[in-house]
């Protein structure tokens, strides 16, 4: 019987840098793994992030699976089950997805005999928390309460050093400092039951990963409606390669309004002749190197979105 782990988050909130570290810890065990990522808009980047990684990865763009690919995910779980015969299927859906239904797919007759739940896992963003909740409270709330485990992301972002203190490697957010306590705090407010893994990324080991693991994992009992009616996303491949100057800018452009409201936007593109990994979550900018090969893209999410003025940027 193959266990899927669901990693969900909102957002930008870490899930792709989380499931990385994940199967790592299940190849270190010998076990076979391969990850479905779901993404919303037409890009296919986490997948190629992953696999980046040496990772295997099926991805699913285009749309969520708790709507407008709702039919297809059971039909992608039978052909990794069939193609692959993994020991775990980890899911990293997209940051709008939401319980509603889901659990019911694995209970199908294709499925019920194949596939069952491992573990149910929930990313929250520390450094876009109070923003996000603002922003998107009914959201956040929900998903934090159907949480039966919750990892803490970005832990070690507590400073803000210039953008690329060393060649092509950056992080930074518009934010203040995370209190991780209080942070803690209001999190068990909303679901006090809830076990929490608070721990920088670089700081995880196989007896945290055992630890988190061997939480019970509950489907929620809670069903709650669509928030992301609202959001939408451009996808772009841009023509040009960029210089340092013009990607700070566009790193202004999305957080300034210039591009409509931008709550996500992510991409590869060629910095200098040097593939980059631009990530940007609210209040939270990363830039890295990329290690894989492939054509420029970005994708951009949010609502009141300029695409003309997004596209002349970028091509220009």
């Amino acid at each position: 019987m193959t266990k899927l782990d669901i990693i969900s988050g909102f957002l930008g909130a870490g899930k792709t840098t989380f499931v990385n570290k994940l199967l790592k810890y299940y190849i270190d065990l010998g076990l076979k793994s391969v990850c479905i990522v779901n993404e919303f808009g037409q890009t296919g980047l986490d997948a190629r992030i992953i696999e980046s990684s040496g990772f295997t990865a099926v991805e699913m763009e285009g749309g969520c699976i708790c709507c407008t690919l709702k039919d297809e995910i059971s039909v992608a779980i039978m052909q990794v089950i069939d193609t692959f015969s993994p020991d775990r299927i980890v899911f990293e859906p997209s940051g709008i997805f939401i319980f509603d239904n889901f659990f019911d797919i694995l209970k199908s007759e294709e499925l019920k005999d194949k596939c069952e739940i491992g573990n149910v896992i929930t990313i929250v963003d520390s450094v876009n928390f109070e923003f996000s909740k603002a922003t998107y409270g009914s959201f956040i709330y929900n998903q934090i309460k159907n949480a039966p485990s919750i990892v803490l992301s970005k832990l070690e972002k507590q400073a803000k050093p210039a953008l690329f203190p060393t060649p092509h490697s950056e992080q930074t957010f518009r934010g203040e400092a995370v209190n991780v306590a209080e942070l803690i705090c209001d999190i068990k407010n909303i679901n006090p039951d809830v076990f929490i893994a608070a721990k920088a990324w670089d700081d995880w080991n196989s007896a945290d990963f055992e630890l988190l693991l061997s939480q019970e994992n509950l489907p929620p009992e809670e069903h709650y409606a669509h928030h992301h009616s609202h959001l939408h996303s451009i996808t772009i491949k841009p023509a040009t390669i960029f210089t340092r100057a013009k990607l700070e800018r566009l790193i202004e452009l999305c957080g300034d309004g210039t591009f409509g409201d931008i709550c996500r936007a992510k991409g590869i593109l060629n910095i200098d002749g040097e593939l980059i990994l631009l990530n940007i979550a609210m209040q939270d900018v990363t830039v890295t190197p990329f290690k894989g090969s492939g054509e420029q893209t970005l994708t951009l999410i949010g609502n009141s979105m300029n695409e003309e003025e997004v596209k002349r940027f970028l091509n220009t």
